[in-house]
């Protein structure tokens, strides 16, 4: 389903106080010489952004890092990078640093937000479904080139079969980019993270919830040495008639024959196959469909079933693999707790 990205009301809320703040100063305390300046954009001090276009499939990607107020150990620093770094970057980059693992870095992939971007972006999708009309144009924007970025191909039939789960009108040439996307983290993110901080290459994580669930899910399937810790937050296994477990045998064989040992935490909340209370009429669906949605897409059972098939498997020292299940959560609220719980187990003994 469309997830709005949480900094679209915040936006708009810092707006709204920003003109009440701005009203109760007055016309003398405006006006007055040594007056206090008006509010500015926030930023997160510490931190880095850098823009590219990806060498491997051409599309242009925007990355946050969060560096440590400390240098970093001889040893390099860990590093938890964070997809849809548009909607989690913050988060996740003050969960590290107000948490028990103060000395990582954060590294956010997300989408530039200017307006070249946005126009040729959404000029490539035209014409627009009804869901990203309702949007505003820059999250229109990033919705569309995540939905490329982090999901398995498919066909037209495909996709219409499984048009119940979603909202979007997608067509197979909008989806399809995860192994690229896969790649271009290994050659055009990592090394620009490495050129900017000490890195330590055997203590990298990654997290992703949602799309993103499904991607560092195919990751660890596909490449499990990439990384030594994969935090897969409410995946979206059922895309695609759950394509996405076809490589679940040749992993766990991998595990089983001592291969590989990553460190696996699968996480959801516990009222995602549950129907919100209020449906956001952009979805165009009745809560009555919207819960019909949810039982076909098995959020909590597909995750629940996969954790145990995955904490089975006996593999050589090093692998492990959990589940969390939070309470009272549903799908839009549980990356966050995700976050927390993934951190702790991505670096228990810091970075």
């Amino acid at each position: 389903m469309v997830k709005r990205g949480p900094w679209s009301v915040s936006l708009a809320g810092a707006i709204i106080w920003a003109l009440i703040l701005q009203a109760y100063a007055g016309p003398k305390a405006r006006t007055k010489p040594d007056a206090a300046p008006l509010p500015t954009a926030v930023s997160i001090p510490n931190t880095r952004r850098f823009e590219f276009a990806s060498k491997v499939n051409g599309h242009r990607y925007a990355v946050s890092v969060a560096l440590p107020y400390e240098p970093c150990p001889e040893h390099g620093c860990g590093i938890l990078y964070v997809l849809d770094g548009d909607f989690y970057f913050a988060s996740a980059a003050d969960a590290v640093r107000l948490g028990n693992a103060p000395g990582v870095v954060v590294v956010g992939i997300g989408y530039p937000n200017s307006p070249a971007f946005v126009q040729f972006v959404l000029s490539r999708h035209q014409p627009l479904s009804a869901p990203y009309n309702s949007m505003p144009k820059s999250q229109a924007a990033i919705e569309l080139e995540r939905t490329y970025d982090l999901t398995l191909p498919a066909t037209d039939e495909e996709l219409a079969a499984q048009r119940e789960i979603t909202v979007d009108a997608l067509t197979s040439t909008s989806v399809g980019g995860l192994d690229d996307f896969l790649t271009l983290i290994e050659t055009d993110v990592k090394p620009r993270v490495a050129a900017l901080v000490s890195v330590d290459s055997t203590n990298q994580a990654i997290f992703g919830h949602s799309l993103g669930g499904l991607a560092v899910l195919h990751a660890l399937f596909l490449n499990p040495g990439t990384f030594r810790t994969f935090i897969i937050a409410s995946p979206s296994i059922w895309w695609n008639n759950s394509a996405v477990l076809l490589d679940e045998p040749k992993f766990a064989a991998a595990v089983q024959t001592g291969n590989t040992n990553p460190r696996v935490l699968l996480t959801t909340g516990s009222d995602e196959s549950t129907a919100p209370r209020v449906v956001p009429p952009n979805w165009g669906m009745s809560a009555a469909e919207v819960g019909t949605a949810l039982r076909r897409a098995r959020m909590v059972d597909n995750a629940g079933e996969l954790a145990a098939r995955l904490k089975v498997l006996q593999g050589s020292a090093g692998y492990v693999a959990d589940y969390a299940v939070f309470d009272q959560q549903d799908h839009g609220i549980s990356p966050w707790p995700a976050l927390g719980r993934g951190i702790s187990f991505a670096f228990p003994h810091g970075p």
